[in-house]
């Protein structure tokens, strides 16, 4: 077992100021009355206006972690979203110059619906090592500029947001016990964008336009996330050296509500916590994990002390989680 000796010192979120509800998505297609609620149990999701771009939204989710902390500069930014701001420079670079950061090591990370898991992973391997003191890690992602709007499987399933976390190295009380990443790539083409980048462009355009646009294979992502998960999360805790019963809090990306309620049912009776913030939120893909983890602890869920499990699945087919202590 590697224990990483890494706090998450604290955690912010910005949210778009516009929020639609479901009933206005079906009223604007014509759908029946609270159509697209029933199929994802999903209420209202905030959705981010032309004003606010994806470095807007980290550095201000950065801004409200920062908000009263006096511990000392950043001096490390990393930002993971699908879709950067622009190819190049990073979507990093942007929301640095935005937070007056000069200096600093700046990059992006590109893993789907993991990509707080993946950033968080290597931050904290930067502050073990010694080559970074203190490291914001900020998600973002603006889903609802890739969504086909007339798809009601999917188009009120996602939500627009950011929410970033501030490590720094752990006096001690706190610790990342566990955190492991694993694709699986029999599933690559079930969750999907399939232009936009090197293969389908503007100058080499795709067979549809549509290729543009989000898609994804909900049943069969479910079979496999029902299937691997148990044996996934398992080894998870087997490797940080604990039980599922010692979980105080678990904070799982909100994907959809299936997915919701099969964890629910996988956790059983074992007495965690499960934070659950779909019906407001929706499926924030990048930004949901980190989300989902300041809701933990701005509700109490989370205690300084506690034991916390941050899983979820993402487009890959990939799987993450991290044990830690809060």
């Amino acid at each position: 077992m590697t224990v990483l000796p890494v706090a998450i010192a604290a955690t912010g979120i910005y949210r778009p100021r516009t929020t639609i509800a479901s009933t206005d998505i079906d009223a604007t297609h014509a759908w029946p009355h609270g159509r697209s609620e029933r199929l994802t149990g999903i209420a209202s999701r905030a959705v981010a206006a032309d004003d606010e771009c994806a470095s807007m939204m980290a550095s201000e989710a950065v801004r409200a972690a920062l908000a009263g902390d006096t511990s000392g500069p950043l001096d490390r930014l990393v930002v993971a979203s699908i879709m950067s701001e622009q190819p190049i420079p990073t979507t990093a670079a942007l929301a640095a110059r935005r937070l007056g950061l000069d200096r600093i090591a700046a990059y992006d990370i590109n893993a789907s619906c993991l990509g707080f898991l993946q950033a968080v992973e290597g931050a904290a391997a930067a502050i073990t090592l010694g080559a970074s003191t203190r490291a914001a890690v900020a998600a973002v992602d603006i889903a609802s500029l890739g969504l086909d709007r007339e798809d009601p499987a999917t188009a009120p399933l996602f939500g627009d947001g950011a929410a970033a976390a501030v490590l720094q190295r752990s006096d001690g009380a706190s610790a990342i016990l566990a955190i492991r990443l694993e694709t699986h790539p029999d599933g690559a083409d079930l969750c999907e964008i399939p232009a936009g980048g090197s293969r389908w462009n503007p100058r080499r355009p795709p067979p549809s336009e549509s290729d543009y646009l989000f898609r994804m294979n909900g049943a069969a992502l479910a079979r496999l996330a029902m299937e691997r998960l148990p044996d996934f999360i398992s080894r998870v805790l087997d490797e940080a050296g604990v039980r599922l019963g010692d979980i105080a809090c678990v904070m799982p990306h909100q994907a959809s509500r299936l997915g919701l309620r099969f964890l629910e049912r996988l956790l059983g009776d074992h007495g965690a916590a499960m934070v659950d913030i779909l019906a407001d939120h929706g499926n924030q893909v990048s930004a949901s994990l980190p989300t989902t983890l300041h809701h933990a602890i701005e509700s109490g869920r989370l205690h300084r002390g506690d034991l916390g499990l941050m899983l979820g699945t993402a487009a890959g087919f990939g799987m993450g989680a991290m044990v830690f202590k809060y």
